[in-house]
């Protein structure tokens, strides 16, 4: 009897990982943005992260029209101090451009296909949600 139970403790233990949301592959958040000009600009940016044991790893690359963008688009930014405890995430991107360099810190909860949370861009105090 105490075979069966430790057992049946053991595949629901199984069966709870696996049904746990996973971080690994490629997510994707678009969203407008604006610039000076009072223009909105798409804007896309293509997450791929990997989960090993706890610290997470992966790169940003970021896609827009918008004139500010013009030095990042679509360069590949490897993401820094990434960190998974169960479904939350967290990540640091320091982006370097012509005015200096800027960090931005993601945070957010995985949840299935989801990933949500909040974007701070440090240095000039704007905070925003994001969502992939």
């Amino acid at each position: 009897m105490k075979m069966f139970a430790v057992t049946t403790l053991i595949l629901c233990a199984a069966s709870l990982t696996a049904l746990a949301a996973s971080i690994d592959g490629t997510w994707i958040s678009e969203k407008e943005v604006g610039d000076a000009d009072g223009k909105t600009y798409a804007h896309k940016s293509i997450l791929t992260l990997k989960d090993t044991g706890g610290v997470l790893t992966g790169t940003v690359v970021q896609t827009s029209a918008a004139p500010w963008m013009r030095e990042l688009n679509g360069r590949s930014i490897e993401i820094s101090d990434g960190k998974v405890n169960g479904e939350k995430v967290s990540f640091k991107l320091k982006i370097e451009n012509q005015k200096g360099e800027r960090i931005s810190v993601y945070e957010g909860t995985v949840d299935g296909d989801q990933l949500k949370g909040t974007l701070k861009f440090r240095g000039i105090g704007i905070t925003q949600p994001f969502d992939a």
